[in-house]
């Protein structure tokens, strides 16, 4: 690994295992009744568990996780189209997401106290920006298909 992908790599892991973030097979093993490949990516979260199930799948993933099975890898997000993609925009298409998102927001509120107390936060650093746009998502999940469909027309 070179150094370049060796820093993003412990940038990608800085904070452990993020449940909304997809994660890459390091380390072969099986899981849901099938054997995944190194590089592969482990969607956990798209796999058939009952309801009552899902703190234990959590737990299991998290030990995947700490042990060295997967890992977060946004350069394997970029070439597999996978994740929010918010690694594959710069600083202008960053604000053009926001710009766009917090019009929509706009529309569907009904005083300016209103719509500050809901809009997408601006950073003018990217990777805080893309925190603050993961973090509005969780908080506004009305707005999921918004957001991939602005996203997409942005990346093109």
């Amino acid at each position: 690994m070179d150094r370049k992908a060796e820093k993003q790599f412990r940038i990608d892991n800085a904070f452990g295992w993020q449940v909304d973030r997809p994660v890459f097979v390091k380390t072969s093993f099986s899981a849901f009744g099938k054997t995944w490949g190194q590089g592969e990516e482990f969607n956990w979260i798209n796999q058939h568990f009952r309801k009552e199930d899902w703190e234990q799948q959590l737990h299991n993933v998290h030990n995947l996780y700490a042990s060295g099975f997967i890992r977060h890898n946004s350069a394997k997000e970029q070439t597999n189209k996978v994740g929010d993609r918010l690694n594959e925009l710069n600083s202008e298409q960053l604000r053009s997401l926001v710009t766009q998102l917090n019009a929509i927001v706009k529309s569907r509120t009904s005083s300016a106290q209103e719509f500050g107390d809901k809009k997408c936060k601006q950073s003018k650093i990217d990777d805080k920006q893309r925190g603050l746009i993961r973090q509005w998502l969780r908080r506004n999940t009305w707005a999921t298909d918004e957001f991939y469909t602005i996203r997409d027309t942005i990346i093109g």
